[in-house]
């Protein structure tokens, strides 16, 4: 073979090579830039796995007269998920800690909310939401009355599989809101503050904003037809059975539920109090939406108090100040029985809200409950 020869292939070779490398370079850097891209599309629907990180607030800037107050507080140091802070005087974690699971689309997706639907559930509790979506809050029997929202209020479970199975659950029906902090009973009043944080970021266009239980029944009809429109245009109320001051006594059993020490009480100024200032029992509250921003800013000053119900309906509404309480005490029952009965009767049933449902009994209440419209409205 001559020199020339030997010589032209060799350039062939090494052009072939060149061609080959270019290609695998231009595949690579193709590839990485394609996964930037993906990777810098804000997701529409938020799902984080637990994590310590702090998180911004984007919510609306609270009252003026706290704010300088409020920059100050935000720098204290994250308490982690697996402590509880019930037992320390810090201000709530869910003022800043991340969502794990949110939907900040959830209100968007409608021109004209009337009513949003906070719900306190456990996460356990995946029956007794699969209820509650398929009768009081299903949105096909209301749908010529009002537009409703529901959203699931929830801590993180400490089982991987019960964690894994609600992530399922949300991608089903995108109207979980999680936090990062522990699912506990002390933890509650973090779920109450979360709910103030979400509503203030992602859903001020509600008119109305009722926060219940996940062992309600509520009457949705009488809400959307009687209460709904007396309150539409109001501002600055709260509805709910109030214990006035001077008759929840404050509990200093030790061997006691909702025994509370000596410093939780200093922590919030009722060292020397025999009673709680006035709160709403929070099984049902109906609450004004211009409250929520005010009560979420107040709650930066606030020091964190376990006991949910009086930090968020009395610590809470205390230095908002300007609200009007009205009791629900003739609309609400504990009593499956007293309710079936009322809605059975021939007078007018009041009922709006039945508190504490076992399970078998919630389908079966909202039944009767259709079954009492239907022949009054006919």
């Amino acid at each position: 073979m001559s020199l020339q020869r030997i010589v032209s292939r060799r350039k062939r070779c090494i052009i072939g090579l060149l061609l080959i490398i270019s290609l695998t370079i231009f595949v690579y850097v193709t590839t990485i830039s394609m996964s930037l891209e993906l990777v810098s599309v804000v997701p529409k629907y938020v799902v984080f796995f637990p994590c310590s990180g702090n998180t911004s607030n984007t919510h609306q800037q609270p009252e003026a007269s706290i704010l300088p107050k409020t920059v100050a507080i935000r720098k204290i140091k994250e308490i982690p998920r697996h402590i509880s802070n019930g037992s320390e005087p810090v201000i709530p974690i869910m003022l800043w800690n991340n969502y794990l699971i949110n939907n900040p689309d959830l209100c968007k997706m409608a021109d004209n909310i009337s009513i949003l639907i906070l719900v306190k559930t456990n996460p356990l509790n995946f029956e007794r939401r699969r209820i509650i979506r398929s009768t009081w809050t299903n949105k096909a029997y209301f749908q010529h009355m009002g537009v409703l929202r529901v959203l699931f209020l929830m801590g993180y479970a400490q089982n991987n599989t019960v964690q894994e199975k609600i992530y399922r659950e949300f991608d089903e029906h995108l109207d979980i809101l999680q936090g990062d902090f522990l699912d506990t009973y002390r933890n509650l009043t973090n779920k109450g503050v979360m709910g103030l944080r979400w509503i203030t970021e992602n859903c001020m266009q509600a008119k109305m904003v009722v926060k219940v239980d996940d062992d309600v029944v509520l009457d949705t009809y009488r809400l959307l037809e009687i209460v709904y429109p007396m309150y539409e245009t109001k501002t600055r109320y709260i509805l709910c059975n109030i214990f006035m001051g001077g008759k929840a006594p404050i509990v200093l059993d030790g061997k006691h539920k909702w025994y509370v020490k000596d410093s939780e009480l200093k922590s919030i100024g009722l060292l020397d109090k025999t009673y709680y200032p006035p709160y709403c029992s929070g099984f049902t509250v109906i609450l004004a939406t211009d409250l929520i921003p005010a009560m979420f800013g107040v709650a930066h000053v606030t020091p964190f108090f376990w006991v949910d119900d009086v930090y968020l309906y009395g610590l809470l509404p205390l230095k908002v100040k300007g609200i009007d309480y009205i009791s629900l005490s003739r609309n609400y029952t504990f009593s499956y029985k007293r309710a079936m009965n009322c809605f059975r009767g021939k007078q007018p049933c009041h009922v709006l809200s039945i508190g504490e449902t076992k399970m078998h009994e919630m389908r079966p209440m909202w039944n009767m409950i259709q079954s009492y419209h239907s022949k009054h409205t006919s």
